[in-house]
């Protein structure tokens, strides 16, 4: 089994070799795909990350969301704490660079929600495995929110095929996604 360490530098290796062109064709058809789904259809609250370097682009999702009249939130990291804190965006205008360099919410701007108003996570990773395991960045804020969330609430993976491993050595506290969604298909985590 190989570690997540490992898995993050190799999958990172190649994930930044893709060309902006092939980022952009492959997130438009992850947003094709993502805006099919039930789930993103009936959502009022969305939960989005939004990207950063060669991740699949989701400025097109969440604004696909503000047209369907739906409240779109953000994490913003606390790295003091190692939590999220989810807030509601109205315009790209409310975000600006932060932790990482990783755009979030202006800190004056912050509309706070509470974890049982998102209705809809979308969960950035490095790399997933069929059955909804995901090797993150390293630093367990989504492994401490997605345990907070609720199993109720659909929790769906956005990453390029080429992220897709054999199998993620999962821990005892890791929690799978439910969906992965790739330009290639939208998978059913553990059904296949």
């Amino acid at each position: 089994m190989t570690d997540k360490k490992h898995i993050r530098k190799t999958i990172l290796a190649s994930r930044n070799a893709l060309s902006g062109r092939q980022i952009e064709s492959m997130s438009r058809r992850i947003f094709e795909r993502f805006t099919r789904l039930d789930e993103a259809r009936i959502c009022s609250t969305m939960m989005a990350f939004l990207h950063f370097g060669t991740e699949v682009i989701t400025d097109t999702i969440i604004a696909w969301g503000w047209r369907e009249g739906k409240r779109v939130a953000v994490p913003l990291c606390q790295p003091e704490t190692k939590q999220l804190i989810i807030s509601a965006i109205e315009t790209f205008d409310d975000v600006e660079p932060g932790y990482f360099g990783v755009r979030e919410p202006k800190k004056h701007l912050l509309k706070p929600l509470e974890k049982s108003q998102i209705d809809l996570v979308l969960v950035p990773g490095v790399a997933f495995d069929r059955r909804g395991y995901r090797v993150g960045y390293g630093g367990g804020y989504y492994d401490r929110f997605l345990s907070a969330i609720g199993k109720d609430v659909p929790k769906i993976g956005l990453v390029f095929a080429s992220q897709l491993i054999e199998a993620v050595p999962a821990d005892s506290h890791d929690l799978p996604v439910d969906k992965i969604i790739t330009e290639e298909e939208v998978i059913v985590a553990g059904s296949n």
